[in-house]
């Protein structure tokens, strides 16, 4: 019996089950065996049924957390560059207004605490949303100038949604690790699956190694060529 490598995908553990799936179903009629062993190829059978089935499902999970998770990255990314816009638009409001074109003037100043709006926006997505969040606390409490109203309610907005997007893609990776890790538990389970139907079915056909071995799949071997040629996967 080979059983699946234990780094190998679920891929190879399906090809595993699908194979013993089709040897039961081979024997299941076959003449030359008794009622007995036709039962105790049923039972092995069910035990790696339920594993494969198990094993689908986690797939199926796993790659469905996946692409949730791709769409919530997208989207995160996209927060962040409305996110920069509304930074960008808040600088400008008090470049316009009580700064007077100047960033080294106070009121610029002690909003971006001496830097620039581009010291913000240039941070790593994860973390920028607190920086801006206090920038525009900073921002908030300056001293009324036409403009800033609609710029700090830009900046509510944006950062809301920011925080938002980024809660849900945090949920969704989380999602997507735990999937991965019951994936692997189910492939785990089908190894132990496949080494118990193969107890079952050495004890119901002692000495006919090649009959149990029939249900057990095995990986294509590759020849080698005497002069050096390339050999196809031969079929054991």
């Amino acid at each position: 019996m080979e059983l699946p490598d234990v780094d190998a995908g679920t891929s190879v553990y399906l090809k595993h089950t699908d194979h013993f799936a089709g040897a039961v179903e081979g024997w299941s009629d076959a003449e030359i065996i008794s009622q007995e062993q036709r039962q105790a190829i049923g039972e092995a059978g069910s035990i790696v049924a339920t594993s494969a089935a198990s094993l689908q499902g986690s797939l199926t999970a796993r790659e469905a957390a996946e692409r949730q998770a791709t769409k919530l990255r997208a989207r995160f990314t996209i927060r962040d560059i409305i996110l920069d816009k509304r930074i960008m638009g808040a600088s400008d409001a008090l470049l316009n207004g009580p700064a007077m074109r100047d960033r080294a003037h106070p009121v610029y100043r002690t909003v971006f605490q001496g830097g620039t709006a581009g010291d913000i926006t240039d941070m790593r997505t994860r973390e920028e949303p607190e920086e801006a969040a206090d920038m525009r606390d900073r921002f908030a409490s300056v001293p009324d100038f036409d403009g800033k109203t609609r710029a700090k309610m830009d900046l509510d907005e944006a950062l809301s949604k920011s925080f938002n997007a980024r809660d849900d893609l945090d949920n969704a990776e989380s999602t997507e690790r735990k999937a991965g890790d019951a994936e692997l538990q189910a492939r785990l389970a089908v190894r132990a699956a496949i080494e118990k139907a193969y107890g079952i079915l050495r004890a119901a056909f002692p000495g006919q190694r090649k009959l149990v071995e029939s249900f057990f799949y095995r990986a294509a071997r590759r020849s080698k060529s005497p002069k050096g040629g390339g050999a196809g996967p031969q079929t054991p």
